[in-house]
């Protein structure tokens, strides 16, 4: 008996310890209520887990570090929601057991079905005993959605509208239906402004100062293509984005409760890519795509953040555009055929037949092809075309059905690659330099975005766009530091001439700018300076752009004789690759200034640039202004 009474002392307090272990170990249970819930999100701090922020694009502000999303109200339940992500929450959780409220009202659960969700597995909740909500309508729109995966799409430059200059970005919402050619078909999550009917002037004032709203749309793929690939000749590039299927089932979910949402638009900041990048993080917690407030953000930059995450990128797929197929097609063409597929475009099937006779069956059909491409970029692809038109088409495709022939594989561009690829937009730069009035130390910095003698990869030939940026002089033999230029904007479309496309170069500027040519000290010949140009640009050879353009430029400052000078330009240059890495460029100006300060204004510039690595290049750079000369060298950071 006593060994049997020891031993029950000594197994007792073990029971007693595996008893609290087990009750240790045991699951919490789920909340019962509001009040239950409530107090387990309070516990685990749930408003301060990234997710949560995500959901509601709620960043820390530029200036006091306090989350705050730039959401309009009705993206949030609280009425401080925006600038309060644990109201936001509380509000919601106690939404999640409010009553249906009917009349067309959504309900909290399906208003906002990601928020939900994460809600229920964070709090444990069992979906099934909570208050019954009626969420048809987006399970329906989710049913038809059919999202399966999703691929970031980024739009080319279109230098004619000033919205689109940095191209644009959107999201494909890709259908489970297999197969590449049924990707049309496939829907797309956009961000832009809603500008009415505004243009010009207007258009540029609110888009810069965020007076437009900017709202998330979901349209059809092939609308897109049509728009940007067929009618404003814009190159497509699709990132084929590895989610799981959580995270697109999540994605669904964000972007229905996207839809009424609107947000500021601001043309430089608040674009396509900042709001972009968000409901990817949204959808993936994961990511870190979209650091801060950046002042500025280029669509671009949207293909650059999902590219730096290892695996994020499954595939990269390029879609020409309509121009870029012609003009490929084109440069395919002996001079003979070339005038045949025109006579085809131009309705003189006759003479389109007597110039192809005896071509064989493959060049035959390049022909027809060819005549094809030149008249859907005459008259665009849209069904209202005139009869005339549809007679000419009718006749190339009733010659091309008699030829058994595929249409031939086009090479790629030798002047395109993927956006990603390109240099960063910021420029830092720092020189060292001699000149006639003795040695100097430069430091410059730009904005953005590219200029001709810049690495070329990535970006379209023969555009050009520097804005936002300023360079600092110390001229050594003084002592004296100034400003050397300011540049709020400098634009070169230099659109390669082609019979067929017929694309015309232009120019634009304005910023102040050291008139050297003056004579006087530089910290005393500052002016604004303004041009505007137009003209033609050719390409000479792969990797080589000539262009001539003639118009207006003007000044106006102290340093003028009558405080201004007005008159024309004669303006040329080649940009041309001596290597992949090493780029040249020659540019000059002849000026004639009948109005005000008549000194001569003419100037050359040539640069030879080396590009050590995507970001990084050493420029060595020579220029005569007037009587006026300079070279040095300067080391170029792109970031």
């Amino acid at each position: 008996m006593k060994r049997r009474a020891d031993g029950l002392r000594i197994v007792r307090p073990l029971l007693f310890f595996l008893l609290v272990a087990v009750a240790r170990a045991a699951p919490t249970p789920p909340p019962a209520g509001p009040d239950a819930a409530l107090a387990r999100a309070r516990e685990l701090r749930l408003w301060q887990k990234a997710p949560w922020l995500k959901l509601g694009h709620w960043r820390p502000s530029r200036w006091l570090g306090r989350p705050e999303s730039d959401a309009e109200p009705d993206f949030f339940l609280a009425p401080d929601g925006a600038k309060n992500p644990r109201a936001e929450l509380e509000a919601e959780v106690r939404g999640l057991f409010a009553a249906e409220p009917g009349g067309g009202v959504q309900h909290p659960r399906c208003r906002f079905p990601a928020r939900a969700a994460w809600l229920e597995t964070s709090l444990s909740l069992d979906p099934a005993t909570l208050p019954p909500a009626d969420c048809s309508r987006f399970e329906d729109w989710r049913r038809r959605l059919d999202l399966s995966s999703v691929s970031l799409i980024f739009a080319s430059a279109y230098m004619d509208n000033p919205s689109s200059m940095f191209g644009h970005a959107f999201l494909r919402l890709e259908r489970s239906e297999p197969g590449e050619d049924r990707r049309l078909l496939d829907n797309t999550l956009n961000y832009g402004a809603d500008t009415g009917s505004d243009g010009g002037l207007a258009f540029a004032f609110k888009g810069l100062f965020g007076l437009y709203p900017g709202t998330y749309m979901v349209m059809p793929y092939y609308m897109r293509v049509e728009e940007y690939n067929n009618s404003e000749n814009r190159d497509l590039w699709e990132y084929r984005l590895a989610l799981s299927s959580a995270e697109i089932s999540r994605l669904a979910e964000h972007a229905w409760e996207l839809g009424p949402a609107k947000f500021p638009y601001y043309f430089l900041s608040r674009n396509c890519a900042y709001q972009l990048m968000p409901v990817l993080e949204a959808a993936a917690p994961r990511l870190s795509l979209l650091r801060g407030q950046p002042l500025i953000v280029a669509p671009a930059e949207a293909t650059k953040a999902v590219s730096a995450v290892p695996g994020l990128v499954r595939s990269v797929r390029y879609r020409p555009a309509h121009g870029t197929v012609l003009v490929a097609r084109r440069r395919l063409l002996t001079a003979a055929e070339r005038r045949a597929a025109r006579a085809y475009a131009d309705g003189d099937a006759a003479q389109g037949d007597r110039l192809s006779a005896g071509l064989p069956a493959a060049r035959r059909a390049l022909v027809l092809d060819s005549a094809q491409d030149i008249v859907l970029y005459r008259s665009g692809y849209g069904p209202d075309v005139p009869d005339s038109v549809r007679v000419v088409e009718h006749a190339i495709l009733v010659r091309r059905a008699r030829v058994p022939d595929p249409p031939a594989d086009l090479p790629p561009p030798d002047d395109n690659a993927p956006p990603d690829q390109g240099h960063d937009r910021h420029r830092l730069e720092l020189g060292q330099g001699a000149s006639s009035r003795g040695g100097f130390t430069e430091l410059g910095w730009r904005a953005g975005y590219h200029e001709l003698a810049d690495r070329p990869q990535a970006y379209s030939p023969g555009q050009e766009f520097d804005g936002f940026s300023f360079r600092l002089r110390e001229d050594e033999r003084r002592d004296q530091t100034y400003v050397r230029d300011l540049k709020l904007v400098d634009i070169l479309s230099a659109s390669p001439w082609d019979s067929w496309t017929r694309k015309p170069s232009w120019s634009v500027g304005t910023g102040l700018e050291t008139a050297y040519e003056l004579g006087r000290p530089p910290s005393q010949s500052l002016v604004y300076q303004n041009h505007i140009d137009a003209g033609l640009s050719l390409r000479l050879w792969p990797g080589a752009l000539a262009y001539a353009l003639a118009g207006a430029q003007g000044a106006v400052g102290a340093a003028l004789r009558d405080g201004f000078r007005a008159g024309g330009e004669l303006r040329g240059g080649l940009a041309f690759d001596v290597t992949p890495s090493l780029r040249g460029l020659i540019d000059g100006a002849l000026t004639a200034q009948p109005f005000g300060d008549r000194t001569p204004a003419d100037r050359a510039r040539a640069a030879l640039n080396w590009s050590w690595s995507k970001n990084f290049a050493w420029r060595a750079e020579a220029m005569v202004r007037g009587r006026y000369q300079e070279s040095g060298l300067y080391a170029s950071l792109y970031y």
